[in-house]
């Protein structure tokens, strides 16, 4: 069986790692896709981790200083909604970018209409050169130089949005399947904690039940099985000992399976029946 203390950290780590890739790919090939929501991707692995280190430690320190029951559940169950509503914002937003269609076909066109106008040639260009293609929808539609793209790289024969539509939808679901997977490990942790609260729980309410089935002495309270047994030894030598009193009690005279009877010495004689009658 997989060790999760090991598989755990090892997991978020790779999840990391493939959020800090989006968000190279995505700067590189100016894709549309929100600096915040990778960023905010990169940020999810390590809040998960946070959630699932110190939410069992939050929990017992406020058992132990504060007296609020409201503030003892509802303090460990707020980091869980901000990072399930977190995953969610950042899942929805993903899916916009890898399913095809006119959003995301508008999303690339004024991307780079943007760069066309604000004369952004160095991130045209790195886009070409990554896809060796000239302009958008053709290679004469706002390539980069300005009218020369085709000339001075004879080979592009292919315009540029069919390549880059293809990396923003890979660098999307890459980006929505980190979101997902951390939400799952969430959702694991969550089945997780839960179930052993639940099992604690049980084992209090078992010794509650022993505690009353054994009497009133609240000194008793919370006997485990170990002291349960010890108890029950202890009955079972004082109940021998008090046997082996009550047959040495018995004096002389009695055999050990016959009812203690006292011997009184019979009356000697005529004499004692001459004073008998009189």
């Amino acid at each position: 069986m997989v060790n999760l203390a090991i598989a755990f950290p090892l997991l978020l780590v790779a999840l990391t790692a493939v959020a800090i890739y989006v968000q190279v790919t995505s700067s590189t090939l100016s894709l549309p896709i929100s600096t915040g929501t990778t960023v905010l991707t990169i940020i999810l692995p390590f809040l998960a981790a946070a959630n699932v280190f110190y939410t069992p430690l939050l929990q017992r320190y406020l058992q132990k200083n504060v007296r609020s029951l409201a503030l003892q559940h509802l303090s460990p169950v707020a980091l869980q909604i901000i990072q399930g509503v977190l995953t969610v914002v950042l899942a929805t937003l993903a899916a916009q970018g890898f399913v095809p269609g006119q959003l995301l076909e508008c999303s690339l066109e004024g991307k780079w209409m943007g760069m066309w106008r604000a004369q952004d040639g160095r991130s045209i260009q790195r886009i070409q050169d990554a896809f060796n293609c000239c302009g958008l929808r053709s290679i004469k539609d706002r390539d980069w130089p300005r009218d020369q793209c085709r000339k001075s790289y004879p080979s592009r024969q292919d315009s540029c949005l069919a390549p880059w539509s293809a990396s923003m939808q890979r660098s999307s679901g890459l980006e929505f399947g980190v979101v997902v997977a951390v939400g799952i490990l969430q959702l694991i942790h969550l089945a997780l904690f839960r179930l052993r609260n639940s099992g604690g729980a049980r084992a209090r309410g078992g010794y509650r039940r022993l505690v009353q089935s054994i009497g009133a002495d609240p000194r008793q309270g919370l006997l485990e099985n170990g002291a349960a047994e010890v108890a029950e030894v202890d009955e079972g030598d004082q109940a021998a000992g008090n046997n082996g009193a009550n047959g040495n009690s018995r004096g002389y005279g009695t055999t050990e399976d016959s009812p203690n009877h006292r011997i009184e010495p019979s009356l000697l004689g005529e004499d004692g029946n001459t004073w008998a009658r009189h």
